[in-house]
């Protein structure tokens, strides 16, 4: 929750890109697209998926990292990063990003959990080292 707070103060969210499921006007589930650091690699920080624990496993995660995708590509951002499962996450098509030069220090570059979707805009010139928004205010 305090990413989501501090990413909120930084006004580092990207607009149609925060993304909240409803069911009976009770929030199940959230997704929070953002921008990183500046001098990082121009790209959609996600972070983090939130599912209700009595709403996972239904789909819920899934209509949100797709939609968040969605949008993305409609936005022409070249890529989307995130830290998470390789095993949940590579059903998007996320890879590790340290093998398309994409690193977040972190966690090291050879560290699979740090992964990038390339977008239809991708290019290569894409790279270098990522610190999320809330890591440079910290």
């Amino acid at each position: 929750m305090q990413i989501v707070l501090d990413t909120w103060k930084l006004n580092a969210a990207i607009p149609d890109l925060e993304l909240v499921a409803m069911e009976d006007e009770i929030v199940v589930g959230h997704l929070l697209g953002a921008k990183g650091s500046p001098g990082s690699p121009a790209v959609v920080a996600v972070a983090p998926l939130c599912v209700s624990p009595a709403r996972q496993g239904q789909g819920v995660g899934s209509a949100l990292v797709t939609e968040l995708l969605e949008r993305a590509e409609r936005q022409r951002w070249p890529a989307v990063v995130l830290l998470g499962d390789p095993g949940y996450y590579g059903r998007f098509g996320f890879e590790p990003a340290g093998g398309v030069g994409v690193v977040y220090e972190v966690v090291g570059k050879r560290d699979p959990h740090f992964q990038i979707k390339r977008l239809s805009t991708f290019d290569p010139s894409v790279h270098g080292a990522f610190q999320y928004c809330w890591e440079s205010s910290s």
